[in-house]
C-alpha cells in the first residue's frame, strides 16, 4: 500500500488541495502559529502531489533558517511550475526539484483517465504566494460597505448568504473560487429545499461580493457568480384575505391572547395595526419620540416605512388609549429606553442587531396562534388586519383620499394623488374613530402590565449573567498567571 504523500490535504468541501506545513518551534514563536496552509490551486490529485514534493524538497532547506515570518516563508515556497522555476540553494536540491519538474510535465501531458474527465482543469500556472484575499474577508468588506445604505435586516441577509456559502464551500482565497463552487452552493440550496427565489436572492448577493472585488483589483477575470439565476423564479404573492366576525372574536379572546402575549409587542402589536392599518414592521420599530400630539390628538409617526408614501402621521384610536397604550409609553420611557419594544434591538449591554428583524418573531407567533384557535387559512396572516381595517373604513364611507393618507397606499390614480397634500389632524382622527372593532369584541379584560413584567424579569437574568460571564473573564487572566 502505498504512503500517503506528507503534508499534502484535500478541502472536503471544496476539494482543492493544499500544502500543510506543521511548522517548526523555531518559526512558530515568529508567526505565533503551529500550522501553515497553502492553496495548491487545483483538483488533480496527481498535480498536487508533484507540486507537494517540490515545496517538501524546499521545507526541508528552510527548517533551520531562524527569524523568517509568513511573508518571508511564503516567498521562499514560491515556485512557477509552468516555467519551471524554483528556490533551490543546493546543486542536490537543484537536482531533485528538476526530477520532480520532468515527472510534472509527465503528469499533464498524460491523458486523463474517465475517473478523472470531469474534474476541473488546473491553472495553467501556479503561483504560492496567493494575490486575492479570504472569502470571508472580502464578506466583511462587502457587509461593511452596505451597511451605510441598507437596513439593519437588509444587512443581515447579506450575511446569512456570505457565512452559508464560506460553511458549504469553505473560506477559499478568492482567487480558487470557480463557477462550479456556485454552482454546487446553488446545487446544495436546491437540495434543501429552498424556493427558486430564494436561492435567486442568495446568488444575487453572491454575484455582488464578487462584482465588489472586481473592482477593487482583488481578482481578475470573469464573475464566477454571473449568470447562475434561475429563470421565471418571481415569487408568487398570493392575494390576502381580511378576518371575518367570528375570527376577530376567536382572535381577540383574552383567555385565548393572554397565552400569546407574552411580551409587549405580542400584546400590543395586533391591537395597534388592527386599530390602526399599520404594517407589522412599522408598529415593532416605533420609537417613543414616534408618537406625539398636535391639536390635541396623540399621533403615531411612521417613519420606517416600505414605501416613500408610508411616511405618514396615524391618529391613536381613543381605545387603544382606554387599554393603557399611553401608560405603556411612559412606563418605558421611564425606563430610559427609545424603541416602543426596546427589546427587539437591545441587549442587556447596549444595542445588538437582531438577526430576526423587529417583526419577524411576533409574524411567526401570531400565525401560530391562528393555528391555535383554529382561524388560520392559507390566505391569512398577521398582514390580514390590515386587510381587515382597510375594508371596515370602506365599509363606514371614508372617503379614499383618507384611506390612503392612513395606509400609505398611494392612489391607482398617481395625478389625484400628487394634488393630495397632508390632511388636517382632525378629519385623520375622525376617520380612526370609525374603527368600531371593540364594539364587537370584548376587550375589557386586557391587561398590558404582566407583558412588560416579565420582559423586565428576562432582561435582569441576562443582564446578571452577561455580569457573571464578565467578572469570570477577569478572574481567569490572574488564575492562568499564579499557576
Amino acid at each position: 500500500m502505498r504512503a500517503p504523500m506528507p503534508r499534502l490535504v484535500k478541502d472536503a468541501k471544496s476539494g482543492i488541495w493544499f500544502f500543510r506545513w506543521s511548522l517548526p518551534k523555531l518559526h512558530q514563536k515568529n508567526l505565533s502559529q503551529k500550522t501553515l496552509y497553502m492553496s495548491l490551486q487545483t483538483r488533480d490529485a496527481r498535480l498536487a502531489q508533484c507540486l507537494v514534493a517540490l515545496l517538501n524538497l524546499r521545507v526541508e532547506a528552510m527548517k533551520k533558517i531562524p527569524n523568517l515570518d509568513e511573508k518571508a516563508i511564503r516567498e521562499l515556497l514560491e515556485i512557477d511550475m509552468e516555467r519551471g522555476i524554483f528556490r533551490a540553494d543546493t546543486a542536490e536540491e537543484q537536482e531533485r526539484g528538476l526530477q520532480i519538474l520532468e515527472s510534472l510535465g509527465r503528469v499533464r501531458s498524460a491523458p486523463r483517465s474517465s475517473s478523472s474527465e470531469s474534474a476541473p482543469e488546473p491553472r495553467s500556472a501556479v503561483s504560492m504566494t496567493p494575490k486575492s484575499p479570504h472569502f470571508r474577508a472580502v464578506a466583511d468588506e462587502v457587509i461593511s460597505e452596505v451597511s451605510l445604505t441598507l437596513k439593519p435586516s437588509s444587512v443581515e441577509k447579506y450575511q446569512t448568504t456570505y457565512d452559508a456559502f464560506r460553511l458549504a464551500i469553505g473560506n477559499l482565497f478568492l482567487e480558487d473560487i470557480t463557477r462550479d463552487d456556485i454552482k454546487r452552493f446553488k446545487e446544495k440550496m436546491l437540495s434543501e429545499g429552498k424556493v427558486p427565489h430564494t436561492v435567486n436572492a442568495h446568488l444575487g448577493k453572491l454575484n455582488a461580493l464578487f462584482e465588489f472585488a472586481i473592482k477593487n483589483n482583488y481578482v481578475k477575470g470573469d464573475n464566477p457568480a454571473a449568470n447562475h439565476l434561475i429563470a421565471h423564479s418571481k415569487k408568487t404573492i398570493k392575494s390576502r384575505d381580511k378576518f371575518y366576525d367570528d375570527d376577530l372574536k376567536a382572535i381577540y379572546n383574552w383567555a385565548n391572547y393572554q397565552r400569546m402575549a407574552i411580551t409587549p409587542d405580542y400584546f400590543w402589536g395586533p391591537l395597534v395595526c388592527l386599530f390602526s392599518g399599520m404594517r407589522i414592521e412599522e408598529c415593532t420599530s416605533l420609537e417613543l419620540k414616534n408618537i406625539k400630539t398636535d391639536d390635541g390628538v396623540v399621533l403615531m409617526h411612521i417613519k420606517d416605512a416600505k414605501t416613500p408614501t408610508g411616511v405618514r402621521f396615524v391618529p391613536v384610536h381613543s381605545f387603544l388609549i382606554k387599554l393603557g397604550f399611553l401608560d405603556y409609553v411612559e412606563e418605558v420611557r421611564k425606563l430610559g429606553h427609545e424603541g416602543l419594544f426596546w427589546y427587539l434591538s437591545e441587549g442587556a449591554f447596549g444595542k445588538l442587531t437582531n438577526h430576526n428583524g423587529t417583526k419577524k418573531n411576533l409574524s411567526r407567533q401570531f400565525s401560530k396562534y391562528l393555528k391555535d384557535v383554529q382561524v388560520k387559512e392559507d390566505d391569512n396572516c398577521f398582514h390580514s388586519l390590515r386587510h381587515t381595517t382597510i375594508t371596515r373604513w370602506v365599509a363606514r364611507k371614508v372617503n379614499n383620499s383618507t384611506i390612503y393618507k392612513l395606509s400609505g397606499h398611494t392612489s391607482d390614480n398617481s395625478t389625484h394623488y400628487d394634488y393630495l397634500h397632508d390632511l388636517p389632524i382632525k378629519a385623520l382622527q375622525e376617520a380612526v374613530e370609525t374603527l368600531d372593532f371593540h364594539e364587537l369584541l370584548d376587550l375589557k379584560p386586557f391587561d398590558w402590565k404582566p407583558s412588560l413584567q416579565k420582559v423586565l424579569v428576562r432582561e435582569a437574568k441576562r443582564a446578571q449573567t452577561a455580569e457573571a460571564k464578565r467578572l469570570r473573564a477577569e478572574r481567569l487572566p490572574r488564575q492562568t498567571k499564579f499557576e
